[in-house]
């Protein structure tokens, strides 16, 4: 089969597209005909984006490059889009409507009006490869280097350049023996590399593998060159023996190196190191599952923190916990918001010891209808006073929170509040409203005293809120609350719960369970008159999952919590029987057998942690 994503024929059209009317010819991608990608744009470009870094902290990738091209001429506006098109080439997507976004923003900036074309719009999907976090945290210098390779690649003579593109090798010795010349690449050389190997397979993509980490690639030679009577000096050409020698006998399967898991088990220590420990344990990879070290290592907390192993258990896109870390930054609260069972209270938890990195800078509450200011943030509780009743001034959760969080100022502090909408906020939160939008202010608590100290939430204090949309006390929550947080929604219909169920099955349980992810698709169909009655995927997602169980949790989850939602409606109950949806997915499934489901694997890719 070779290296070529067999479903991606639209992302490998548009990046032919871009060889032959950008790099062979001076023209521009979205708009044929027009001088975009020429010497002297891209010099001009250089000149705003390479040579002239923006190294504040705090502001997000798309806000330092507005500032940088700020008076720019609209070409060089146009040039920097394309070049971001060009970047999210390579990452795998759901619908592209986040990499589009970006895009159609930079558009923005130009007083030109440039419309992507719509070919283009779908060129962005599926995508190729899930580069992972260190790609979108270093996008800079991945756009960078495609900005120098196209002004390198300029200066070449036309047969030359038709010698590279037709010759996979000396394209592949041209690319990575170009030199950083921009200050940006210069003073960090080792952080284009991703988009390197990007590059070798979306002009290559029959001789490159879609792998962008050299030291991926690197560990499967290792792992596999040991079975081979000979192996390539170059990497590239051994992984592509190593490809045609497991591809025999799949019957024209396309091989991935990293969605079999029993290849990948074999040269990532990582995953075979979990999976032993899950055989060893029986632990089940699911939304109830206790979380290792190891979800999420111990490492500087300025570097944003990996989430790889926890999306990787999550069974979520990192792209997705990516862009939660993003939202945290933006307005430091998010909440999570959806119908039971979407694993919410799950994610958060586990992603605030993520960020945190050590369990003691994360803590937990749950609110409920009693529960008040004086439990939350201060008050007065009975204590013993030298052997004599009285009432002492206590700090609740969120006081305790901000003082462990103040005393370790270059550390993250995560607050998880579970069941948010469920207390009398306005009563909870009491002035706390006025901190959450406005941290760099002091108040006085209202048990402070007129003479008593004055209180601000540190900055590295972060709150993530879990709300169910079930629960009908959602619609109290008031718009003062929705402006001070991003909400985040966890539905089954809608990216990334969509199709999780399914994905959890098919990585992890057993195969003849895989019917358990069409009936309870089938019945949130059903219920899409009503989408906060959706049934989510954590009730299915247990370890030694069979038929039995199914119908265990079916039978006393499921059914009496569709008989409260359906209150009043026996007819509309009856709909939900077990049985009856398991022979009507088995049927729906044997009349699209000729219509395959498309990949839910993948989402959007969140671009702004710069």
């Amino acid at each position: 089969m070779g290296s070529r994503k067999p479903d991606a024929e639209r992302v490998y059209a548009a990046a032919a597209l871009w060889v032959g009317q950008c790099l062979q010819r001076d023209e521009s991608l979205f708009t044929p005909g027009r001088e975009i990608w020429s010497e002297r744009w891209l010099r001009e470009l250089r000149t705003r984006f390479l040579d002239q870094p923006d190294e504040r902290h705090g502001p997000s990738y798309l806000e330092k490059l507005e500032r940088q091209l700020r008076g720019a001429p609209p070409p060089v506006v146009q040039l920097m889009a394309e070049t971001l098109y060009v970047h999210f080439l390579i990452v795998a997507t759901q619908n592209g409507a986040t990499q589009r976004q970006r895009v159609e923003e930079v558009l923005s900036w130009s007083p030109d009006s440039v419309v992507i074309p719509v070919e283009l719009i779908d060129g962005l999907i599926p995508g190729i490869a899930g580069p992972g976090p260190a790609f979108h945290r270093q996008r800079p210098w991945q756009l960078a280097v495609i900005i120098e390779f196209a002004e390198q690649w300029k200066r070449l003579a036309s047969t030359q350049q038709e010698g590279l593109l037709s010759d996979p090798w000396a394209f592949k010795q041209f690319l990575l023996a170009l030199q950083p010349s921009s200050r940006l690449l210069a003073e960090y050389p080792d952080r284009g590399g991703f988009q390197r190997q990007a590059l070798l397979h979306l002009i290559h993509p029959d001789s490159f593998e879609s792998i962008v980490s050299l030291r991926h690639k690197q560990m499967i030679v290792s792992a596999f060159a040991g079975s081979l009577d000979e192996a390539e000096e170059d990497p590239d050409r051994t992984l592509a023996v190593i490809r045609a020698g497991l591809e025999d006998g799949r019957s024209g399967e396309w091989l991935s190196f990293y969605d079999d898991g029993g290849i990948r088990e074999r040269w990532d220590p990582a995953v075979r190191g979990r999976r032993q420990r899950r055989a060893a344990s029986g632990a089940a990879a699911d939304l109830g599952d206790q979380t290792s070290d190891d979800d999420c290592p111990k490492i500087k907390l300025e570097s944003g923190g990996s989430l790889d192993a926890l999306a990787e258990r999550l069974h979520l896109p990192v792209e997705f916990l990516e862009e939660l870390e993003v939202l945290l930054k933006d307005k430091r609260q998010i909440v999570l918001h959806g119908p039971p069972g979407t694993g919410k209270t799950f994610v958060a938890q586990r992603l605030a010891r993520c960020l945190a990195a050590a369990d003691h800078r994360v803590t937990i509450v749950q609110f409920h209808p009693s529960y008040a200011y004086e439990d939350f943030v201060q008050g007065y509780r009975p204590a013993l006073v030298q052997g004599q009743p009285a009432f002492e001034l206590r700090n609740g959760p969120l006081l305790l929170a901000a003082e462990a969080a103040r005393a370790e100022p270059e550390a993250k502090h995560v607050l998880v509040i579970d069941e948010l909408n469920r207390g009398n906020l306005a009563k909870v939160l009491g002035e706390l409203y006025f901190l959450l939008e406005y941290r760099e202010h002091e108040i006085r608590l209202q048990y402070a005293g007129d003479s008593g100290a004055r209180f601000s939430l540190p900055n590295n204090l972060y709150i993530i809120g879990t709300m169910n949309t079930a629960d009908r006390s959602i619609a109290l929550v008031d718009l003062a609350l929705r402006r001070r947080f991003h909400f985040v929604e966890f539905h089954p219909d809608r990216y990334p719960i969509q199709g999780l169920l399914r994905r959890w099955l098919e990585r992890t349980g057993p195969t003849q369970m895989n019917w358990v992810a069409d009936i309870v698709d089938l019945a949130n169909e059903r219920l899409s008159d009503d989408r906060h009655a959706a049934i989510g995927p954590s009730h299915f997602m247990k370890p030694n999952l069979d038929d039995q169980a199914v119908e265990r949790t079916w039978t006393y989850s499921v059914v009496p919590y569709l008989e409260e939602r359906l209150f009043g409606d026996p007819e509309r109950v009856a709909e939900f029987k077990l049985d009856q949806l398991r022979r009507e997915a088995a049927k729906r499934a044997a009349t699209e057998s000729d219509h395959p489901r498309p990949d839910e694997s993948t989402g959007p890719a969140s671009d702004d942690l710069e």
